[in-house]
């Protein structure tokens, strides 16, 4: 018949169709028979294989649905008559539900070639499960037999084999079993250990049991991991060994469980292979795709290399994993397939359909999870394919000419939609276009829902989109004027997808959420609603805009509500186009905040999805409330800030396990919103929100307290009083009571939080509470250990690469050397308290390298503003700093005097600082770093080495040479030579070491020096020399003085006859005007 075919159908239908001569009545007879054939959809598919697959036969389906095309665009000429004119109506109708029917046959024929394929599929896995259950009752009644000690232990065994039975059917009831008879012991690890060296146990029952969320078997799954090693396993080797007990569940939310836990212990057993557990998390998951993707042959095309790659590459470099180790794992993965261990004999065949479909089941959750690749590019090449595919069929079977063959495969469809697909688009639109006729414009509102729908399950997503914007642009909801009720049936029709076929809309989110918002601006605001289809009667005008309103309601709620049933792709897709939508109305004047509230709605109710996606989701999420966060509009801003507080705190329900950090990334937009909001209002409303989720989720806050930190930090800078204080009081209660929640990665943030409140001006009270939150800090860090497990005793060695000490001790202690330069006098003396207390107390603990880095860089700079000060000293209103620098003169001594053997090496730079104080012009300065020197000599020189003498006189030798006061002495009337004749003996007594010659020079001193120095002409007749701590030192009579004792006391003598000298300026200007001190 095929030939026959052939021949009469062009003649008989097409020619009717296609001539412009044929008579209406006979048109319309042919296409009453063809409304039969085309709402058979076996008729079109067997047209299809035979005809438009053949090289030598017509194109019978094709050239029929372009002729019906035609008509049905009314292209075709007619008579001008109002009879022919009526009936020309009526062809062109029938034309349209022809190719309605046809689009509506192809959704059939699919439809029905799938689910034949399914239940064949169920048919057999039920002839399956009925073998496993014969054989399982046989095992069971094996525990009967017997009463002697042979018997007793093959009951045992059978009660052993029916639990594990059990369980390859149930697991959660096989567990139940083996605890009921007292086969396992009732605690996780027990369970765990069984599961793990059980050779007989169904691996595909282990995952889905590791995977369930109750309490118990998420403890099992917890042990279960815990009891492997991955300490020097490669990425790839650790997840081979890690599979090979149980194969992973088809369910997203066990695969994120279980893949969680595993990068949590990888993390733990490889310490800085990666950043943080997130990035292992990230690089699992892409390593089970690959290995699906690579070794199972119904995922074409394949997964590259650069795509691997790509993959795992984050917006922060520094997450990242290397790109070499990528690489690395994917020539291991594409080369070796991931498989688990041998499943034993019964259960392989009990499972292997399982295990193909949930297999593919993991293609599909995984592929969601990432942008999908399109498949435009390739659709025609494919239809070529299946078309030569038939073509072949044909000629390698042998089949003559004139045998008909039954179309029987559901791919078929997509060939046969690429061919009439784009005329029937055509044609929908035309009649969208040309008027109002309702039975025609619910014919194309069918053709435009079997459109859709058969290429978003075709997968072609050219012409899916271009059916969806043409629907979209038939709305004319951007042209409320105009609007009719063909508009409301397309509005309708699309918002009708939310119910049936969410996932057909796809890359036409934006699109579709524009429609919906623009409908609720038109129906919440009535002078726009006032606008819609002006010029027409008021019933009608009424009727739309009832419609409208409707459609505002459930309809296009729906579309938020049923977000939740969208894939993991899709659902990334709507949230991004609906932020798109957001940042639209927010740019209007005024602002409209109706899809930043659908935000947080659809945030709520895809809470539960897994964190693969919602990393993905936040990082197009929390870049929105940002811009919507800092908006010209204050009551926007806060609105949006507050919407972000109601997410923050949904989110931190959901526990986060060690090493992840997707809490401290929902709380990031907060920081950067506090740092660059210059509102008041604002900057306090995220202060009060971060309060608010302190003390309702402070027990849940584990990464996030980082971000929790930065806000304080930014908040102590504030000029607010009511910012400052709220932040302070709560980061105070945070460490007095909550300090454990302040987990080791958290601790410096925290520290750098209360020395921000301590250099805040807005009172000395919150300074003071600070420093004093600095010392807690310090005990507890002092203890051994930060909470977490972080930080190690700072007494221990560390890693090579990581100086625990100065990572945590030195931030404090720089923070409390600044704070020794307050204004306030109250702050500066206590953080200077504070500072050498802690180092008199701590400092055993410290290294050379950190003392030396300690002198350096915390107490030395402490004297930046002495050391750098001009000719004529401190001002006078810098009294305070003069205050501060005497103290703390004599507290650096003491603590160099008391930590003297792990500090030695530091006297050549702290003698540098005393004497360059002593040659400043400031006589308080001069006297108390002389008097500080002296002290540091008189209680530690008992502990100097022969080299540190050395050190010691060649500086003060050298000090000495350069403090001579030549030109206040020539200006008395000593002559030059007089001066050199001094120089001399100094010189000669400072090289000999004679007391005779220090005694000279010190005589000399007195003579010409000014009454004032008499009495300090001679340190060993002295009573006693104040120390730094006040009191009186006792004096050292000559026998018992060691010889640095004695040169020591004499040079003292010298300098402070040449230092007390000066004072006589003053006094002198009538004999000479003073001239600028050398040195």
């Amino acid at each position: 018949m095929q030939g026959e075919i052939g021949v009469f159908f062009p003649l008989i239908i097409l020619r009717s169709l296609d001539s412009s001569d044929s008579l209406l009545s006979q048109r319309a007879s042919v296409l009453r028979m063809l409304e039969k054939v085309c709402r058979n959809s076996q008729m079109l598919a067997d047209m299809f294989v035979n005809y438009d697959c053949d090289l030598e036969a017509p194109n019978l389906f094709e050239r029929t649905v372009n002729a019906l095309s035609r008509i049905a665009q009314g292209s075709q000429s007619t008579d001008t008559n109002t009879a022919a004119s009526s009936q020309t109506v009526s062809i062109k109708g029938s034309s349209h539900q022809c190719l309605v029917s046809i689009l509506k046959s192809l959704v059939d024929w699919e439809q029905v070639r799938r689910d034949s394929s399914k239940q064949g599929i169920i048919n057999e896995a039920r002839e399956e499960d009925s073998s496993v259950r014969s054989l399982t009752a046989d095992e069971i009644k094996s525990q009967e037999d017997g009463y002697n000690q042979f018997e007793r232990d093959k009951a045992h065994k059978s009660t052993m084999e029916a639990a594990i039975s059990e369980f390859n059917h149930k697991p959660a009831k096989g567990i139940e079993y083996l605890l009921s008879n007292k086969l396992i012991e009732n605690n996780a690890t027990s369970v765990a250990l069984f599961l793990k060296s059980n050779s007989s146990l169904d691996k595909v029952m282990i995952g889905e049991y590791l995977g369930q969320h109750e309490e118990f078997p998420l403890a099992v799954m917890h042990a279960y991991v815990d009891s492997m090693k991955f300490l020097g396993l490669k990425f790839d080797t650790a997840i081979r060994e890690f599979l090979k007990g149980f194969r992973l569940p088809g369910e997203a939310q066990k695969i994120d469980r279980i893949m969680e836990k595993f990068a949590e212990r990888y993390c733990g057993d490889n310490l800085g292979l990666f950043k943080n557990a997130d990035t292992a998390y990230v690089l699992a998951y892409a390593v089970i795709m690959l290995n699906t993707d690579a070794h199972n042959p119904m995922v074409w095309p394949k997964m590259s290399k650069s795509d691997f790659v790509r993959m795992n590459t984050m917006s922060d470099a520094e997450e990242c994993a290397p790109k070499e180790l990528l690489e690395e794992i994917y020539d291991s993965i594409v080369k070796e397939e991931i498989k688990m261990k041998d499943d034993f004999p019964d259960a392989a065949k009990t499972n292997k359909h399982r295990r193909e479909t949930e297999e593919r089941g993991l293609v599909n959750i995984l592929n969601l999870a990432l942008p999908r690749l399109k498949s435009a590019n390739d659709t025609k090449a494919e239809n070529e394919k299946i078309i030569k595919q038939t073509q072949a069929l044909f000629k390698n079977q042998g089949q003559k000419r004139g045998v008909f063959h039954v179309a029987q495969q559901v791919e078929l469809v997509r060939p046969m939609l690429e061919a009439v697909g784009w005329p029937l688009l055509a044609t929908f639109s035309v009649t969208m276009e040309e008027g109002d006729s309702k039975p025609r414009v619910l014919l194309c509102m069918e053709g435009f829902r079997a459109g859709i729908h058969l290429t978003r399950v075709l997968g072609m997503d050219t012409m899916r989109y271009a059916f969806l914007t043409s629907l979209v642009r038939f709305t004319f909801l951007h042209a409320p004027k105009e609007m009719r009720g063909k508009n409301v049936e397309a509005l309708r029709t699309l918002l009708a997808f939310a119910d049936t076929d969410m996932d057909a809309l796809q890359d036409t989110w934006n699109a579709a959420l524009e429609c919906v918002s623009r409908l609720d601006y038109i129906t919440s605001n009535p002078s726009i609603a006032a606008t819609v289809m002006q010029g027409s009667n008021q019933i009608s005008r009424d009727s739309v805009i009832q419609s409208l309103k409707e459609l505002s309601g459930k309809p296009a709620e729906q579309v938020f509500v049923n977000s939740v049933k969208l894939p993991s792709d899709s659902i990334v897709e709507f949230f991004t186009a609906l932020c798109s939508v957001s940042a639209e109305e927010l740019k209007q004047t005024p602002a409209c905040v109706f899809s930043l509230q659908k935000l947080v709605e659809i945030s709520y109710y895809n809470m539960a999805r897994i964190r693969l996606v919602w990393a993905r989701i936040w990082s197009v999420l929390s870049q929105h409330f940002i811009a919507a966060g800092s908006h010209h509009e204050e009551k926007v801003a806060m609105y949006a800030i507050d919407s972000l507080r109601q997410l923050g705190m949904k989110y931190l329900e959901r526990a986060e396990l060690n090493k992840f950090t997707f809490q401290n990334d929902i709380l990031k937009p907060f920081v950067i919103l506090m740092r660059n909001s210059h509102s008041e209002k604002i900057r306090g409303l995220i202060v009060d929100c971060i309060v608010q989720l302190i003390k309702s989720k402070v027990g849940s806050i584990k990464s996030g307290w980082r971000c929790v930190f930065m806000i304080f930090t930014a908040a102590a800078d504030d000029e607010t009083e009511y910012i400052v204080e709220s932040a302070f009081e709560n980061v105070e209660q945070v460490i007095l009571e909550h300090f454990d929640q302040v987990v080791g990665d958290c601790f410096m943030d925290c520290v750098n939080c209360l020395i921000g409140f301590a250099n805040n001006k807005c009172t000395p009270r919150i300074s003071l509470k600070a420093i004093a939150l600095l010392r807690i800090c310090e005990d507890r860090l002092a203890e051994g250990c930060i909470p977490g497990g972080a930080v190690k005793p700072v007494d221990v060695v560390a890693e090579a690469n990581f100086d625990v000490t100065e990572h945590y001790w030195f931030p404090m202690l720089a923070g409390l050397s600044d704070l020794t330069l307050d204004s306030r006098p109250e702050v500066r003396h206590c953080a200077l308290e504070v500072l050498f207390d802690l180092l008199n107390e701590r400092g055993h603990k410290f290294s050379s390298p950190f003392w030396e880095s300690i002198f350096h860089r915390v107490l030395f700079p402490i004297f930046d503003h002495v050391r750098h000060a001009g000719r004529d000293g401190l001002s006078s209103g810098d009294d305070w700093l003069r205050d501060t620098s005497i103290h703390s003169l004599q507290l650096i001594c003491n603590l160099f005097n008391t930590f003297y053997k792990e500090v030695s090496f530091m006297l050549p730079p702290l003698l540098g600082l005393l004497l360059e104080c002593a040659k400043k012009a400031d006589q308080t300065i001069v006297s108390i770093s002389l008097g500080a020197l002296v002290h540091l000599i008189e209680v530690g020189g008992h502990q100097f080495s022969d080299s540190d003498w050395e050190t010691l006189l060649k500086s003060i030798r050298d000090a000495s040479s350069t403090t001579h006061p030549l030109e206040l002495l020539n200006s008395l009337g000593f002559q030059k030579s007089n001066n050199h004749q001094s120089l001399s003996r100094e010189a000669d007594t400072n090289s000999l070491g004679s007391r005779e010659g220090v005694a000279s020079v010190s005589k000399d001193g007195e003579q010409d020096g000014h009454q004032e120095t008499n009495p300090h002409s001679s340190l060993d007749n002295s009573e006693g020399l104040p120390s730094s701590s006040g009191r009186a030192q006792p004096a050292v009579s000559p026998r018992g003085q060691t010889f640095g004792q004695r040169f020591m006391g004499n040079m003292m003598d010298n300098l402070l006859v040449r230092s007390l000298t000066s004072k006589s300026k003053g006094r002198t200007d009538n004999i000479a005007p003073p001239s600028p001190v050398k040195g």
